[in-house]
């Protein structure tokens, strides 16, 4: 039982509030029998506040009053609230009169079992302006720190005052970012947080200050700053952005010259033309190489923006797909360092970056070179539901994977490795009598997504007489493209594995390089002995897609491996980790420094540019006259 409050609002101009806030504390506080504090924060209010306060001062000796000389900002108004209380919990809500203070009892009830507790407000009544911002603004908050609170900067909190001396001093000074501060560093040393939602109701005089544009500058200031002082092991982190800059480079530059433009380019860029100036929808996408198969419209839709942005350069879509390649590089980065830590990440993002393949592939529009990118979404997706028991982050797997499916159709076999890992998560969390969250449901709607993503093909299908389906039975029942023979089939897994992947991808086709790669990553696999999720995940994904290639009868081709690519750097970068010996590691790194030179030698960009694109250009203009 909480038997003392101290409760402080921060005021700036707030004279046509501050009595009935101040008053309406004063009831409920009484009522709740307990001893109490009311601290008024007057942060250089320039008309009647201080006055005001002065006055109630005279009749409520439990009133405080602060006054700073000058107005120091929301952030310096809620430290002299925080600092100055006296008693062991701390409540605070804005001196505006949008809060009901009689929800504390809401609070009360919840602070038994938490160490700070935030509000978020049920239905907020703002302009759509500050609404907007807060909407960043969660956004920035969780991709600097993960925070994932429903409303960081709901003004009506309650903290017990052992955080406030446990935690690192509050910096912050003006705009949003002090609320934010407090619950990373309190998140930080392990206090809980709790949050409970309260009403919130239209300001009936004065102005609100924190949609001032300084304010939100200031704020994404203090949350640069405070984001780089607490970024632990900084030199790795000035490594990767090191790294992303030079990818960036190797992808972008001279990227008129260097980019593919053939049939293929040259198709995609009259279907987008139709889209934009006739505003002709397509329903299906490339076909592809075998079977007069039509893959799904996704990549046109993609293409379609930048190509309206840029209007009909086609450029566009080659910078489209660079970018999207400088993302897949993060994204290794990212699941390789969750896995196996920032050291793995580099060294996996890094290798790849440098693979002439994916450099080529990353260089010009063509709907195979993001699969790599959606791959790795799918990977993520699964992550994410092991990692939290959500069955929800299905629907983000059923759009990735539904998106893969429509780069090239060999991502199909992204769905055995889906469903094998799926079963297997189920069978984790029943042995283990793990909570399980929203299995049925996360099952449906991630089976759902995947269809409305998959929709506009399948209604093309049923518009045209399951024209699809057709050449994709023909094609199976036939066998021109499909050869099931299991012998056959596991004997071309060796050379799938060493040369079309690891040779191709990653060693440069250097004969050595290949064998001794070819017999390392599979280190992990065998030390692990698949009790480690993350190795079960690559070998599931490494096993199935190397066996679903070996059914298919013609020549692979590089971007056949798209969905299956980014598994070897992401094994690469384990090896790191695989044993503690320093002999061990630096035996890593100098491969890693062979393979630097090996890929760096191959750098298409060290080859005249072919200028595909002017010449293109050229006959057009030529066949014209």
């Amino acid at each position: 039982m909480i038997k003392s409050l101290s409760v402080f609002f921060p005021v700036f101009n707030e004279e046509g509030n501050i009595v009935t806030t101040v008053n309406k504390a004063v009831t409920v506080l009484e009522k709740l029998g307990v001893d109490y504090e009311i601290i008024v924060v007057n942060d250089g209010s320039t008309d009647s506040t201080s006055k005001i306060v002065e006055k109630l001062i005279k009749a409520n000796k439990k009133i405080r009053l602060i006054n700073h000389p000058k107005n120091l900002g929301y952030g310096e108004a809620l430290k002299s609230g925080f600092y100055n209380a006296r008693f062991d919990v701390v409540v605070y809500t804005d001196g505006d009169g949008q809060f009901d203070f009689g929800e504390i009892d809401k609070f009360l009830e919840k602070i038994g079992d938490s160490d700070l507790i935030f509000g978020y407000r049920i239905k907020r009544q703002d302009p759509f302006f500050r609404i907007l911002f807060n909407k960043g603004w969660k956004l920035s908050l969780l991709a600097f720190f993960g925070l994932t609170l429903k409303d960081v900067d709901c003004g009506f909190k309650m903290v017990r005052r052992e955080v406030l001396e446990k935690i690192p001093h509050l910096e912050s000074q003006r705009g949003a970012m002090i609320n934010a501060e407090l619950a990373i560093k309190a998140k930080k040393y392990g206090f809980k947080v709790g949050q409970i939602g309260v009403n919130h109701y239209p300001r009936l005089t004065g102005s609100p200050t924190g949609a001032n544009l300084r304010v939100i500058f200031r704020s994404y200031f203090d949350l640069l700053k405070l984001w780089w002082k607490l970024k632990d092991q900084k030199f790795l982190f000035i490594i990767l952005l090191a790294l992303l800059f030079f990818a960036s480079i190797m992808r972008f530059y001279r990227l008129s010259e260097y980019m593919t433009f053939l049939g293929d380019e040259g198709r995609d860029a009259i279907v987008i033309k139709d889209l934009l100036v006739n505003h002709n929808l397509p329903f299906i996408g490339p076909t592809t190489s075998v079977g007069n198969i039509y893959l799904g419209p996704l990549y046109y839709y993609m293409m379609a923006v930048p190509m309206a942005i840029f209007w009909l350069n086609p450029v566009a879509g080659a910078g489209m797909n660079a970018l999207i390649g400088v993302l897949t590089i993060i994204l290794i980065y990212w699941i390789s360092k969750a896995w196996f830590g920032r050291v793995s990440g580099l060294i996996a993002s890094f290798l790849y970056a440098i693979s002439p393949v994916t450099i080529t592939y990353s260089r010009s529009s063509w709907n195979p070179n993001p699969a790599p990118f959606f791959a790795l979404l799918v990977v993520f997706g699964l992550m994410k539901t092991h990692k939290s028991g959500n069955f929800l982050w299905l629907i983000f797997t059923g759009i990735a994977l539904a998106a893969a499916l429509q780069m090239h159709y060999l991502a199909v076999f992204l769905l055995p490795v889906v469903l094998i890992l799926y079963i297997y998560e189920i069978w984790r969390e029943k042995s283990k009598k793990l909570i399980t969250k929203n299995l049925i449901p996360g099952t449906v709607l991630g089976v759902i997504s995947f269809l409305l993503v998959m929709s506009p093909l399948l209604l093309f299908d049923l518009k045209h007489d399951f024209l699809n389906y057709k050449a994709l039975t023909s094609l199976l029942i036939e066998g021109q493209s499909v050869q099931v023979n299991i012998f056959s089939n596991l004997s071309k897994i060796p050379s799938l594995y060493s040369y079309n992947l690891i040779g191709r991808y990653m060693s440069g086709e250097n004969f050595f390089l290949t064998v001794i790669l070819s017999l390392l990553l599979l280190l992990p696999i065998v030390y692990s002995k698949l009790k480690n999720w993350p190795i079960l995940v690559l070998a599931v994904w490494l096993v199935v897609g190397l066996a679903g290639l070996s059914f298919y009868k013609g020549n692979i081709y590089d971007h056949y491996l798209g969905f299956l690519n980014p598994v070897l750097f992401i094994l690469f970068g384990s090896l790191f980790v695989l044993f503690k010996n320093s002999v061990w590691k630096g035996a890593i790194l100098l491969l890693v420094l062979l393979l630097t030179i090996i890929n760096l030698g191959k750098n298409p960009l060290l080859y005249p540019p072919n200028n595909q694109l002017q010449r293109t250009k050229e006959v057009a203009k030529f066949i014209i006259q």
